[in-house]
């Protein structure tokens, strides 16, 4: 479990299926997957293996006990499986998300937009702490950043990275680093690896 001071940051613990549910969806991003993984979570949701649905997203592997898998190519095919199954979901289902934090945000964003409540979903951090940032002066994404300070992708001003997290737009907030003291620009350290 992740914990900060800052109330904003999102907590995560392992996931757990709510036997209260009637169908439950379980997306992984592949890249969290380490060895032997899959066995634990195959023993984890074994009380509703016939009631579960796997998508693996952008790692193909050998997979069993996860009910039925689907092989997905990457974060966009979540959102258009979304998008295609939005008539497949109700009040009964879970969701249950392990990734990165930038892909559980984006999951659970189109996951909201088909019904989904924060009730019905789980997120679960694994992998990578890099960060997706959200430039408050223009308001462009910047994606994979690991460091404290970044150009941001959008307007190209320096951004430091605070540890204020948005739920709505799944992202930390990166403020210029330099308003008060043009040029003056900090050390820049990989924090976020």
């Amino acid at each position: 479990m992740m914990h900060s001071d800052i109330k904003s940051r999102p907590e995560y613990r392992a996931l757990e299926p709510d036997l209260a549910g009637n169908r439950h969806l379980l997306v992984i991003e592949g890249e969290t997957l380490q060895h032997g993984r899959l066995d634990a979570l195959a023993g984890t949701f074994a009380p509703v293996a016939g009631q579960l649905q796997t998508w693996l997203v952008g790692a193909p592997t050998a997979t069993s006990g996860l009910g039925k898998v689907w092989q997905l190519a990457g974060p966009d095919a979540v959102l258009d499986a979304f998008a295609c199954a939005s008539r497949g979901f109700g009040m009964g289902d879970r969701l249950y998300v392990q990734g990165t934090e930038p892909f559980l945000w984006s999951v659970a964003g189109a996951a909201a937009l088909i019904g989904f409540g924060p009730g019905q979903v789980q997120l679960h951090h694994a992998g990578s702490l890099r960060r997706r940032v959200w430039c408050t002066h223009c308001h462009a994404f910047t994606d994979g950043v690991t460091t404290n300070v970044v150009p941001c992708g959008g307007c190209g001003r320096h951004l430091l990275v605070r540890d204020h997290f948005s739920r709505r737009l799944g992202a930390f907030m990166g403020v210029m680093v330099d308003a008060e003291a043009p040029g003056e620009i900090p050390a820049i350290e990989e924090v976020f690896a």
